[in-house]
């Protein structure tokens, strides 16, 4: 009789053992599923799979952060939909990399948020991924796999997600006026006015590259809406200043500038990106500055003929801005009463603002592709009708123009003068003559 026992309790023991995880899940966790608490009680242990690549990549959830997600109310099957059709547990399933189900998965979220799949796929992330990028970002990089907070919880004080990737951009705008003002109470302009963070300024998901659009110059008028007039009472000319000057030029006073000339179409109003459209400028830019010196002004005018007599590249020219050279230096905003405020930083002579001079097409996912320019691009009588129109009044001064001027006062001058003397003279000889 006691031999007959032992296998019970022994049955008993191992079915109170195999249940006992998900009588502990439920009991303490009652706002997940009886299905996914089914999920659970292997995945919230330490359970790996090795991939293809031999990473071995670990399978668990913290069930305490599944159960503040916003998922939760979908529950696991609502993303691993292949579970529901009845097809072999996807453990039982090769995956060749984390990245490759990483990718597969990115699929799955737009499924749902199609409208911000939308975005995503217009944005420099998705370029970046199309073009075989390891390390750009999908969805579960930003908003983590089951750990998805509500969007009115979300506040990124510490700059994540964006600076998992842009850690130096991060720590640089923790030192601007809008990092510190959003450690200081999180405002600048009374209790309405919040400090922006990374998604005001660049958006959530449709995140372009910088360089291929002009709206960040919008999108600083968008919180400082009087900016333009409060320029107006003191900056001559302002509207040329904000049309061809950078918001950061002036707002970050120790960025390192440079005049970057972009490649633009006057009839889409767009920089030109490299496309088979504009093949035959591409070649050209690929030929330019053969000794690797910088673009010179001859070279420069050279270019700009070709586009010019080419019919496929009729419409472009050089737009001519003043710019902070790089993304790091653009994010170190001072409190305005430290800008920039003299015309001589510009306004004068091999002022520095002007010695850094690049030209510049789009690549396809719009970031730019520089080449390096000589100075002297920028005040060459050769290329200066190449320029669009840019030029700053004692900075990008013509000498040969000054040399000119000089000899047109001389000879507006020498006119009237040679008129009398030489009247003066063929009166005098007249009067000896008639002696």
């Amino acid at each position: 009789m006691k031999t007959g026992l032992i296998p019970g309790y022994l049955l008993l023991a191992m079915a109170l053992w195999v249940m006992a995880p998900a009588v502990i899940l439920a009991d303490h966790h009652e706002e997940v599923s009886n299905p996914d608490l089914k999920c659970l009680k292997c995945h919230s242990r330490n359970l790996k799979k090795t991939l293809e690549d031999g990473e071995k990549m670990s399978l668990k959830i913290e069930v305490a952060d599944f159960e503040k997600s916003v998922h939760r109310v979908i529950g696991c099957t609502g993303c691993h939909r292949d579970i529901v059709k009845g097809e072999k547990h996807p453990s039982r399933e090769p995956i060749a990399s984390r990245r490759a189900y990483s990718l597969k998965h990115n699929q799955t979220c737009s499924q749902c948020h199609e409208d911000h799949a939308a975005d995503y796929q217009r944005s420099i992330h998705a370029s970046l991924v199309e073009e075989g990028n390891d390390d750009a970002p999908l969805c579960s990089d930003c908003h983590s796999s089951h750990k998805i907070q509500p969007r009115t919880d979300f506040e990124p004080v510490d700059g994540e997600p964006c600076s998992k990737c842009h850690m130096d951009i991060n720590e640089a705008y923790a030192q601007s006026i809008h990092g510190s003002a959003r450690t200081e109470g999180n405002q600048i302009r009374g209790k309405f006015i919040k400090a922006p963070y990374c998604s005001d300024c660049h958006e959530a998901h449709e995140v372009l590259a910088v360089s291929s659009a002009d709206y960040l110059v919008e999108t600083c008028m968008s919180c400082h809406e009087v900016a333009k007039l409060a320029h107006e009472q003191w900056l001559p000319n302002a509207s040329m200043h904000m049309k061809s000057v950078g918001c950061a030029v002036c707002h970050a006073p120790d960025a390192e500038l440079r005049v970057n000339l972009q490649l633009y179409d006057k009839q889409t109003q767009t920089a030109v990106r490299r496309s088979e459209a504009n093949i035959t400028l591409q070649n050209k830019l690929a030929e330019i500055d053969p000794n690797g010196n910088g673009l010179e002004p001859l070279e420069l005018w050279k270019m700009m003929l070709n586009t010019d007599e080419s019919r496929e590249n009729s419409d472009i020219f050089l737009r001519a801005r003043l710019e902070v050279s790089n993304g790091v230096d653009a994010h170190r905003l001072a409190d305005h009463s430290e800008a920039i405020r003299t015309c001589e930083s510009c306004h004068q002579a091999d002022a520095e603002a002007f010695q850094n001079v690049t030209v510049s097409i789009n690549r396809p996912d719009g970031r730019k592709e520089s080449y390096k320019a000589d100075s002297k691009v920028l005040s060459s009588p050769i290329s200066v009708d190449s320029l669009g129109g840019f030029y700053a009044p004692g900075g990008t001064r013509i000498r040969w123009l000054d040399a000119l001027l000089v000899l047109a006062i001389i000879g507006g001058l020498a006119v009237p003068l040679g008129h009398f003397a030489l009247g003066r003279f063929l009166r005098r000889k007249n009067g000896q003559g008639s002696k």
